[in-house]
C-alpha cells in the first residue's frame, strides 16, 4: 500500500476514531453485505478496514478469512486508492493477474470495491464483492449502488460514533453551514444550530420545544415522517430525501434532507441535517433548458418539438406538424450581419408564438425553420382551420421587420402534416419528416404559401434518392465527363482560356447537363470527392493548354461544401505545383447563392486562395439578392455577367442598362468582366462597344470535350 508516513498516521487515527477495530460483530455491517451480495449476485461480500499491517474483515459472507496482509489484499488497494477499484477480469489485468489469490484455489475473477471515507476525506475500510468468475465492468448504476453501500456503512459508523461523542458533535453542528435540528419522540425541537436559524430565520430561543411541522411547515413535515407513525416509534434512518420547506413569504425553499435516530436513556432523538439546495435546483432547471430550448429564441429546440410529438402520438391523439422555413434570411444575415439576424429570428419566433391558438407548441427546429404542434384539432373543418392559421402565420411573417435601424422584408412558406390519431404515422419523425416535404414543395412552388403532405411528394424525394444513387455509381463508373467551352477575347477573337462544366454521359439518356442533377450532386456526400476531381481535371487541362499558349487559364466551378473544405487552399497548392501552374492560372468560381450562405470561415478560404494568386470569378452576377457590398467585402477578381441579361441586350433597354451598370462597376472596382451566353455577332459587337473584353457563348464555341476543343 503506497501511503505517505504522514498521510498513513492520519488514516490510522481516524480509523482509531471510529472504534471499529476489536468490537464484537456488528448487525449493520452484516446487513450491508448481505445486501452487496444479494444485488451484485456474488458468491463473496466483504467489509473491511485496513489496519498498519493487515485488511481486517468486519463482516463477510462466502470468504473464510477473518483479515489479510495488505500486501495481499485486493481491498486494501482500494483503500489506498480512496476511489472505487473495478477488475472485471483478473487475469487480463497485469496489474492482478499473478496476483497470489488469483493463482490460488478458488482463484479470485472479478473484484470491486468501494472506499469507506471519513467526512474528513480520509479512507479507512472498503465494501467488496468477489466471484470466482470473470464478469463485464460495473454500469454506472451499479457503481453508484456499491457507492452508497459504502455509504450506508460510513453512515452506520457516523451514528455509532454520535451516539459516544453526542456533546461533542452538537458543539460542532452547532457551526455548521447545514441546518441541523434535533427532535424527541413527539417532534418536539431538542436543538437547533445557527444554520437552521439561518435557514428560518426563527432564532434557537424560540425554536426550542416548539413542534417540528410549526417550524418547518405541514407539508415538510409530511414528507419526513411517516403520517401514519407513532410519534413514540420513529422509523429509520434516510438521506438526501428531498423536500420543500415554506417561507414566511409564501415561496418554497427546496431543500435535501438526511436523518438518523438513536435512543437515550430509552428515549428516542431524531436527528435531520437539512440542506438548502436552491443553488442547485436553478443549476438543474439551467442544465434543463440547455437540453430543451433554443438560447436564441427561448423556443423548445427539435429534440423537446419531437419528444412531445411522439408523446401526443403514443397516446393516440390527433397531431397536426406545421414546419415553417422563412425565405431570403440568409440575404438578410449576410448583408446586414448577424445580430440583425438573430434579432430577426427572435421577432419571427415572437410573432409565431403569438399567433398559434393557446396551448401549440411552437420551436425552432433549425436555423430558419420553425415548427408548430397542434394537438387533438382533427375533427371536422381542422384542414380548413390549420389552412386559415398557416395564412395568418405566413402574413405576418411576411411582413417588414425593423430592426436595429435596418428595414428586412422576408417571405414565409410551410409544410403541414398530420394524424388523425390510432396509428398511420410510425413515429414523430416520419410525420415531420412529412411536413419537411411539403415545406420543401411550398419553396419549389414559388414560396410565400402553404403546402399540404401528399404521398406523391415523398415518391418525388425518393426520386431525388434515386438519383442520388445513380450519381454515386455514375462517378465510380466514369460516366461523368468535363467538358471545355471556350473563353474568348473580345477584341481579337483569341482563346485565352475555358471553362470546366460537368457533363453526364448517361448510357439510356446520352449526354446529359448539370441543370438535371447538380442539385441533387451538391447536397449528397460525395459531392467533394466529385469537386476536387473537376479541380484535378480542369487543372491538368490548363497545363496542357499552357503547353500551346502560356497565357491560357481555366476557369473552374466550386460547389459549396468545398469552400467549407478546410483542405481547400492546401489541395490548390498541390495542384498547382504537381501540374506546374501558376495559381493565376486557375479562376475558381462561386455564385451568389454560395456566398449569400457564407460565413468568416468561407470568406477565410477565399483570401487564403487570393493570397496564393488564384483568380476568383463571381458567377452568373445580377441574378440573385447579393449587395454590393458583397463586391468589396470578397476577394473577387472577375465579374460574370449572366445569360440572361445577355439574351436580352440587344431588344431589351432594361437588359443593357443592367449590363452597362455590371461593365462600369467592374472598372471602377478594378474587376475584370466577362459575359456568357452570347450566342450571335451582334451580341458580340456592342458588349465590345460597351467596354466588355472578354465573353463566352454558342457564337464562339459550345463546351466540348478535351480532344475537341479548339486549338
Amino acid at each position: 500500500m503506497d501511503t505517505g508516513p504522514g498521510k498513513e498516521a492520519s488514516r490510522l487515527a481516524a480509523l482509531k476514531d471510529y472504534g471499529v477495530l476489536g468490537s464484537p460483530p456488528e448487525k449493520e455491517f452484516d446487513r450491508i453485505v448481505a445486501l452487496a451480495a444479494a444485488f451484485f449476485e456474488v458468491p463473496v461480500a466483504l467489509v473491511g478496514f485496513t489496519d498498519a499491517d493487515q485488511h481486517v474483515f468486519k463482516a463477510r459472507r462466502g470468504f473464510e478469512h477473518c483479515s489479510l496482509d495488505n500486501a495481499l489484499s485486493f481491498c486494501a488497494d482500494t483503500v489506498a486508492r480512496g476511489e472505487l477499484l473495478v477488475v472485471p477480469d483478473t487475469l487480463a489485468d497485469p496489474v492482478y493477474r499473478d496476483h497470489a489469490l488469483v493463482r490460488a484455489e478458488p482463484a479470485i475473477r472479478f473484484y470491486a470495491g468501494a472506499p469507506l471515507i471519513t467526512d474528513e476525506g480520509i479512507s479507512i475500510g472498503a465494501v467488496s464483492v468477489v466471484d470466482y468468475q470473470p464478469r463485464v465492468p460495473l454500469t454506472a448504476a451499479q457503481a453508484e449502488v456499491l457507492r452508497h453501500l459504502a455509504g450506508m456503512a460510513m453512515d452506520y459508523l457516523a451514528r455509532r460514533r454520535l451516539q459516544g461523542i453526542r456533546r461533542a458533535a452538537f458543539k460542532l453542528a452547532s457551526s455548521m453551514p447545514d441546518a441541523i435540528v434535533c427532535t424527541d419522540e413527539s417532534r418536539r425541537v431538542t436543538f437547533w444550530n445557527q444554520g437552521a436559524e439561518r435557514l428560518t430565520g426563527v432564532p434557537q430561543d424560540k425554536a426550542m420545544g416548539q413542534p417540528f411541522g410549526k417550524l418547518f411547515g405541514a407539508t415538510l413535515e409530511t414528507t419526513l415522517f411517516n403520517s401514519d407513525e407513532p410519534p413514540a416509534e420513529p422509523t429509520g434512518a434516510f438521506a438526501n430525501r428531498s423536500g420543500f420547506l415554506m417561507l414566511p413569504d409564501g415561496g418554497r425553499c427546496p431543500v435535501e434532507v438526511s436523518s438518523t435516530i438513536w435512543a437515550s436513556d430509552a428515549v428516542f432523538q431524531r436527528g435531520f441535517v437539512i440542506r438548502d439546495v436552491s443553488q442547485r435546483y436553478s443549476m438543474q432547471s439551467r442544465l434543463r433548458y440547455l437540453r430543451d430550448y433554443d438560447r436564441l429564441t427561448d423556443l423548445p429546440n427539435r429534440s423537446r418539438f419531437l419528444e412531445q410529438a411522439q408523446y401526443a402520438l403514443d397516446r393516440g391523439q390527433g397531431v397536426t406538424v406545421i414546419k415553417i422555413g422563412l425565405g431570403h434570411f440568409k440575404a438578410v444575415n449576410s448583408s446586414l450581419g448577424m445580430a440583425v439576424g438573430d434579432a430577426v429570428l427572435r421577432e419571427a419566433a415572437r410573432r409565431i408564438s403569438d399567433t398559434v391558438p393557446s396551448g401549440s407548441l411552437v420551436a425552432r427546429l433549425a436555423g430558419d425553420e420553425y415548427g408548430v404542434l397542434l394537438e387533438g384539432d382533427t375533427g371536422q373543418g381542422a384542414e380548413q382551420r390549420v389552412g386559415e392559421l398557416c395564412a395568418t402565420l405566413l402574413a405576418r411573417l411576411g411582413a417588414p421587420y425593423r430592426v436595429r435601424g435596418f428595414e428586412c422584408r422576408l417571405t414565409a412558406s410551410a409544410g403541414v402534416a398530420a394524424s388523425a390519431g390510432g396509428g398511420g404515422v410510425p413515429d414523430c419523425h416520419d410525420l415531420v419528416k412529412r411536413a419537411l416535404l411539403a415545406l420543401q414543395e411550398a419553396k419549389l412552388e414559388g414560396g410565400s404559401r402553404a403546402v399540404w403532405f401528399r404521398e406523391e411528394l415523398r415518391e418525388r424525394a425518393e426520386r431525388r434518392h434515386r438519383l442520388e444513387q445513380e450519381l454515386r455509381r455514375a462517378f465510380h463508373a466514369h460516366h461523368l465527363e468535363i467538358h471545355f467551352q471556350p473563353q474568348v477575347a473580345l477584341p481579337s477573337g483569341r482563346v485565352t482560356g475555358a471553362e470546366a462544366l460537368l457533363r453526364w454521359r448517361h448510357p439510356e439518356r446520352g449526354l446529359l447537363s448539370p441543370g438535371v442533377f447538380v442539385e441533387v450532386l451538391e447536397a449528397s456526400d460525395f459531392a467533394l470527392q466529385v469537386g476536387d476531381w473537376i479541380l484535378e481535371t480542369g487543372c491538368a487541362f490548363a497545363a496542357e493548354r499552357r503547353a500551346r499558349d502560356a497565357d491560357f487559364h481555366i476557369g473552374i466551378n466550386l460547389f459549396p461544401c468545398q469552400l467549407r473544405d478546410t483542405a481547400l487552399v492546401d489541395k490548390m497548392q498541390a495542384l498547382l505545383a504537381r501540374f506546374d501552374l501558376p495559381a493565376d492560372a486557375v479562376e475558381l468560381e462561386i455564385t451568389e447563392t454560395t456566398i449569400l450562405e457564407a460565413d468568416e470561415e468561407v470568406l477565410g478560404a477565399l483570401f487564403r486562395l487570393r493570397e496564393v494568386g488564384v483568380r476568383i470569378a463571381f458567377d452568373d452576377y445580377g441574378t440573385g439578392y447579393a449587395s454590393l457590398s458583397l463586391l468589396k467585402k470578397y476577394p473577387l477578381t472577375r465579374l460574370k455577367i449572366d445569360r440572361h441579361f445577355v439574351t436580352g441586350l440587344v431588344s431589351n433597354r432594361d437588359d443593357l442598362a443592367i449590363v452597362k451598370a455590371i461593365i462600369s462597376l467592374g472598372r471602377s472596382l478594378d474587376l475584370e468582366v466577362i459575359a456568357e451566353g452570347i450566342e450571335n455577332e451582334e451580341q458580340a459587337l456592342l458588349l465590345l462597344q460597351l467596354g466588355c473584353q472578354a465573353g463566352q457563348g454558342y457564337w464562339f464555341s459550345r463546351a466540348v470535350t478535351r480532344q475537341a476543343f479548339p486549338d
